[in-house]
């Protein structure tokens, strides 16, 4: 599956609840078999806003404070999943957990 077919897919939590969309795919490089580093997926960014993150969702970014504090209130809904909590089997993805046990990106 490529970055490009899940980016934008609707997502559901447990419950059936409408989530938003995969906006951001979180990914870490490890060192593959031939000694090449390979990305492998650690988890989804999910939100309803189209909005970028620009990395002000963490708390050591500097800023302009009117611009970091509209980021996050933009994305004071959208959560953290872990790639184990996703699920790609049907139509839609998703989340094998419910909204209010994934964890939002404004946590230090």
């Amino acid at each position: 599956m490529r970055a490009g077919d899940l980016i934008g897919r609707p997502v559901r939590d447990a419950a059936g609840r409408d989530v938003g969309a995969i906006r951001e795919i979180r990914a870490e490089a490890t060192p593959g078999a031939d000694g090449l580093p390979e990305l492998v997926v650690r988890g989804v960014i999910v939100g309803r806003t189209r909005v970028r993150l620009f990395g002000y969702q963490r708390h050591d970014q500097r800023g302009p404070k009117p611009l970091v504090a509209l980021i996050r209130r933009l994305h004071r809904h959208t959560r953290y999943v872990a790639w184990e909590d996703v699920d790609l089997s049907g139509p839609e993805v998703r989340v094998r957990r419910p909204f209010d046990e994934l964890p939002p990106l404004d946590r230090p």
